[in-house]
């Protein structure tokens, strides 16, 4: 099956906004209009990468969902080179380079401040020269087929609207090796126990932050996955599920071979 077009190039490590234009890198339109307070305007970045205020934003379970992600990482050769789809606010970062040991770690983010603050969390806990840090669009990844073992997107998938989801899955299972695994942690799908799912002025409430939520929570994610991997000539296998706060959060581990 003919791999997907690498159309965007990677640049050097933390850019600056100024060089956007001439790395051929934009910023997607759900980032620069609904996310861009929280994402792009230095006041917003500096007040959410704050613990107190991520804690708040997920109901208090951040240490929870981040412990469950590291636990499909480690300095073995199973877990290998790694690459983060989007980099994330907290502690994942730095956390993320240390679990891995020796094996290497890439960070990728289509916003220069986010890479900012990926390389400051690195550079404060020593551990700078472990990683990688690409200017790149989730959509278009510029990296070679079956280049990394592992993948991870960390509460990505919820921000991004149907179509650009899809794109970003189908390249971060073409860059992931046949016998790799790629690590989703999530919002949980859309259930009729949860309180926060129950009740729609709950629910309104959280799709006023995340517009496109609702997509993602009525979608079967397992079988989106492995649909996106087959656009790559790949398929998934999900091998594991941890389910965080009743459900409302989960940490899906698949692993990725082959279609033939």
């Amino acid at each position: 099956m003919k791999a997907l077009k690498r159309n965007r190039p990677a640049t050097e490590a933390v850019p600056q906004a100024t060089e956007l234009a001439a790395a051929g890198v934009t910023i997607p339109h759900y980032i620069s209009g609904h996310y861009r307070w929280a994402y792009l305007w230095r006041p917003g970045v500096w007040f959410f990468d704050h613990m107190p205020v991520i804690n708040c934003i997920v109901f208090g379970q951040y240490r929870k969902m981040v412990d469950a992600t590291l636990a499909h990482f480690d300095p073995t050769d199973a877990t290998g080179s790694t690459v983060l789809i989007a980099s994330a606010y907290g502690d994942l970062v730095p956390r993320l380079a240390s679990r891995l040991g020796d094996n290497p770690l890439t960070v990728l983010d289509v916003a220069p401040i986010q890479l900012g603050l990926a390389d400051t969390k690195l550079r404060q806990a020593g551990l700078r020269e472990k990683a990688e840090l690409h200017l790149m669009d989730a959509e278009a990844l510029d990296f070679s087929d079956n280049q990394f073992d592992s993948g991870l997107m960390f509460l990505l998938l919820n921000e991004m609207p149907s179509d650009a989801r899809r794109r970003a899955l189908e390249h971060a299972i073409r860059v992931i090796k046949p016998g790799g695994q790629l690590v989703i942690t999530e919002y949980g799908a859309l259930g009729k126990e949860h309180v926060l799912h129950r009740f729609p002025p709950l629910r309104w409430m959280v799709m006023q932050i995340e517009p496109h939520l609702d997509s993602l929570w009525r979608n079967n994610l397992a079988e989106m996955v492995d649909d996106c991997a087959r656009a790559s000539g790949k398929r998934v296998t999900l091998t594991d599920c941890s389910l965080i706060f009743d459900g409302f959060y989960r940490v899906k581990r698949f692993r990725v071979e082959d279609l033939g």
